[in-house]
């Protein structure tokens, strides 16, 4: 009989522990969630980013058809003329409703002729800026860039030698997001 009782008790102890501990996880996992933006795309109209660099910025289109770069909408294949452009020795800088933990960015460039796209992206969490992808991109219409997961605040995409017909670089769409 005491045998038993001590068994009893022992496994109530465990179990409560278990539940303790899978409390936590829960609510560790919550908690990661949220700082990766729930595992969705952070740069949309939904999620609220700012372009802080608007004012340097030129935009194609008017009205439902202004080509700034985190729309919600899908572009038709006429569409190519839309997005948003940056001069030579300019930067599009996309901040961040608050601080995520990411590790892919993905930008739409123009989708027109083939051309050769030369500019660097920058993360940053506020303190320090990280290059995330510095290079010449070659007939590539969707750019993946995969990188540490870091916090960041705001990303800066510097237009250093715009593309092979243009002094310009074209974006039509980022999205950013936290991948497996």
């Amino acid at each position: 009989m005491l045998k038993s009782c001590v068994i009893l008790v022992l496994f109530a102890i465990s179990l409560n522990y278990c539940q303790r501990n899978f409390r936590y996880c829960q609510r560790n996992n919550k908690i990661k969630a949220l700082t990766r933006g729930y595992y969705k795309n952070v740069i949309s109209y939904d999620a609220s980013p700012l372009l802080t660099s608007r004012k340097q910025n030129q935009f194609a289109g008017v009205g439902n058809e202004m080509g700034i770069l985190f729309r919600n909408e899908i572009y038709q294949a006429s569409s190519n003329q839309r997005g948003t452009y940056i001069s030579l020795g300019q930067s599009i800088i996309i901040e961040l409703l608050q601080v995520y933990e990411l590790n892919t960015l993905k930008i739409v460039l123009r989708n027109g002729n083939i051309r050769t796209y030369d500019f660097i992206v920058y993360a940053s969490d506020s303190n320090e800026e990280i290059i995330i992808f510095d290079s010449i991109t070659n007939y590539i219409e969707v750019v993946t860039i995969k990188f540490r997961n870091q916090l960041v605040k705001y990303f800066r995409i510097y237009n250093r030698g715009g593309n092979s017909e243009a002094p310009f670089t074209h974006i039509i769409k980022v999205e950013a997001c936290f991948k497996f």
